[in-house]
């Protein structure tokens, strides 16, 4: 298997005021950009932004500063959008001339799709969340399954009306302003889906875990299988232990629901860093997911096969020694290799 482009390094602080751009793709001008098949994605080994040039049955590998420098691009349009091919790549695996510019860059909103089940758990949960705090109870359980349910309770859908009067008087709006708040909840839904499907992925990893686990007892101390399984979970405790951080952190930050509405751009904002930053985080993990999902739990060379890989995976990005930036106004700066891409 070739090695994989890991993520590149992220864009600037999102707390920065967001450029003028003059175009939403990348079109270059330089008949070096017009090969065929040609893109960038990040290297392996150097971990930078890098064009790949197909030639008969290999690549022509060309880093950035040798585009610029060796086809005379200091000061042109192209080299301009070079820093934004930069930036592009840590929401995308690869970006090929002429794709549009990721709307992370362009306006802060994602360029990937969610399913209508993330937007309809992110709605359920924001309604359950109105109707405990006009009922003074405890915040709703993250049981998806007993969520949806509560949301649909009618009683809750009452306590949900009643709070967004209750929101818009308590943020100064007065009730006959009601709709801006309901504006602004359709909006956070709109964002946590995100999360909500970022959750799958996590679940995702979760579920190489416990196939592991699965496979220790099916092989036992078959010829040592059981030591290298034991290896692999133990590497996987570290990044495991930090997306459970992750998501926790981003649960705090917006359990309170009529706080959340009254800060609502900078509460938005952040949820959109968090976003970016898990988004980058999953991203190297997509085709080991996959590889594991396809796996029957059973003995046999390509269980064996994919254990090994697996813990190539892990001892090169998750070693012991190794830290995460839990900042989250840090989020998605620190730069984490992926796996090989088809």
């Amino acid at each position: 298997m070739a090695a994989a482009p890991p993520p590149p390094p992220p864009v600037a602080d999102l707390k920065e005021p967001r450029q003028a751009f003059k175009s939403t793709h990348f079109e270059f001008e330089h008949k070096v950009f017009s090969v065929q098949s040609s893109f960038f994605a990040v290297d392996a080994n150097s971990g930078k932004a890098t064009y790949y040039v197909p030639l008969g049955d290999i690549n022509g590998v060309l880093s950035l500063p040798q585009l610029i420098n060796g086809f005379n691009l200091a000061g042109t349009k192209d080299a301009d959008l070079l820093k934004f091919v930069e930036q592009g790549l840590q929401y995308v695996k690869r970006i090929h001339p002429g794709d549009s510019i990721p709307s992370e860059i362009l306006d802060g909103s994602a360029s990937w799709s969610v399913d209508d089940r993330h937007r309809m758990i992110a709605e359920s949960r924001l309604r359950v969340m109105l109707g405990t705090w006009i009922a003074g109870k405890e915040a709703a359980s993250r049981d998806v399954s007993e969520l949806l349910k509560m949301a649909n309770d009618p009683e809750i859908r009452d306590k949900m009306q009643e709070a967004v009067t209750a929101i818009a008087e308590k943020l100064g709006l007065g009730r006959d302003r009601r709709v801006e708040v309901l504006d602004r909840v359709d909006k956070l839904a709109r964002e946590l889906s995100y999360i909500e499907a970022l959750r799958d992925r996590f679940a995702a990893v979760k579920m190489i875990v416990m196939k592991l686990g699965q496979l220790q007892g099916i092989y036992g101390p078959e010829r040592g299988f059981a030591d290298e399984v034991k290896r692999v979970l133990v590497l996987m405790r570290k990044p495991i232990a930090e997306f459970d951080r992750m998501f926790a952190e981003v649960d705090g930050q917006t359990s309170e629901i009529v706080s959340v509405l009254a800060n609502f751009e900078s509460q938005i904002q952040f949820i959109r860093e968090v976003r970016d930053g898990l988004h980058g985080r999953f991203m190297p993990w997509d085709e080991l997911i996959a590889r594991w999902q396809e796996l029957p739990v059973e003995m046999g060379m390509d269980t064996e096969g994919l254990l090994r890989v697996t813990y190539r995976f892990m001892a090169r990005h998750f070693s012991q020694d190794e830290t995460w930036n839990l900042q989250f106004k840090q989020l998605g700066k620190a730069v984490k290799p992926g796996l090989p891409q088809k």
